[in-house]
């Protein structure tokens, strides 16, 4: 079976102990950036947060296999009960680095 793109989306300022939470789990790597989440919870918006319209996010993304994946995601539960963490799974057509000699990152 092929890979799976697991996405997580949290809090920044839960992102880096997540991070280093995956580092720990020896990924073959991981893609992380900046971004807003749009949402209509707005019992978990500040007030800041309701008025623009967003919440400031972290998105990281993986590729594994649909196993480990889902073995990840139960551990990362038991590991982080009480963090604001969003996930979705994706199956993936392919991946791979075009010239994997020159490619540093996922």
């Amino acid at each position: 079976m092929t890979d799976v793109l697991l996405t997580l989306s949290t809090r920044p300022q839960q992102a880096e102990a997540i991070a280093d939470w995956l580092l720990e789990q020896n990924p073959p790597g991981f893609t992380s950036w900046q971004a807003f989440g749009h949402s209509n919870r707005n019992e978990q918006l500040s007030l800041s947060e309701q008025i623009q319209g967003k919440q400031k996010r972290t998105v990281i993304s993986l590729h594994l296999p649909p196993q480990r994946a889902d073995a990840l995601l139960q551990q990362l539960a038991a590991a982080f009960p009480q963090y604001d963490i969003h996930y979705w799974l994706q199956p993936l057509l392919a991946c791979g680095a075009l010239n994997p000699y020159l490619s540093t990152a996922e």
